[in-house]
């Protein structure tokens, strides 16, 4: 499994990175999680928009979901392509999706949803669920609106991507024995109030170490975060190898 990093600012999109976004690749099939704001451009330095075979979702944020409307609209302009399967926490779509057209607009008005329909919307089951080669499973997390922590598992290979989480015994229990741990890292004190539904780098890193976690990729970083000094506060708690996400970074669970 190829975790491919294309968005990873937090929030807001930074100088250098769109939103969360990230590419999950094993066996020809591609999964995304997440697809936030401005990833659709730079997730087509790595794969055709029309080739992604499903997308996990992990809330209604839009630095999180926003660019699902522009790949949608790019995958109906470009077509054909498959519906594609959107797993998300109840009630996302309703974030997204066009206001049905008033009465007043005439016969002649674009059908509701219009490109929006290409999305396959689905919510999250207990239990596991199968896109392709990958096992996904969910768990819903500490956070400021409905969200999901998820895994991935191939394999013997195994990703845990915490979406947005404060600290919460679920999330705990969804990154054990991950060989990756991609892990937001958006609270710290100079953004107040965030630690309630937000980790600080040094309490992801303590999730990697307390979950027996592999590598651990801090991602979700503010662009007025200071990145070294993220890198630093994780590093005096987990001992294993971290790196900071960046667009274009590669790991292979």
């Amino acid at each position: 499994m190829i975790l491919t990093v294309v968005g990873c600012a937090g929030s807001v999109p930074g100088p250098d990175a769109a939103c969360s976004c990230y590419l999950l690749e094993h066996a020809g099939f591609r999964l995304l999680l997440d697809a936030g704001t401005g990833a659709l451009g730079p997730l087509q330095r790595f794969a055709d928009p029309r080739a992604i075979d499903a997308v996990v979702v992990s809330h209604r944020h839009r630095d999180h979901c926003s660019d699902l409307a522009p790949l949608a609209y790019l995958r109906d302009r470009r077509g054909p392509a498959e519906p594609l399967p959107v797993l998300a926490p109840a009630g996302t779509s309703a974030h997204l999706a066009p206001p049905p057209a008033s009465e007043s607009a005439g016969a002649n008005a674009p059908a509701p949803g219009g490109y929006m329909d290409g999305l396959e919307w689905r919510d999250p089951v207990p239990g596991p669920t199968r896109f392709g080669p990958f096992t996904v499973r969910t768990a819903p997390v500490r956070h400021s609106v409905p969200a999901l922590a998820v895994r991935v598992t191939v394999g013997r290979a195994s990703l845990t991507y915490s979406g947005d989480s404060g600290e919460c015994d679920e999330l705990l229990d969804l990154a054990r024995g991950a060989d990756v741990l991609l892990c937001e890292a958006a609270a710290s004190v100079r953004t107040p109030g965030a630690g309630e539904a937000h980790l600080t780098p040094a309490q992801a890193a303590g999730l990697a170490k307390e979950a027996g976690a592999g590598h651990l990729v801090l991602t979700h970083l503010r662009p007025w975060a200071d990145p070294a000094e993220a890198l630093r506060a994780a590093r005096e708690v987990y001992a294993g190898p971290i790196s900071l996400a960046v667009p274009g970074l590669r790991v292979i669970a």
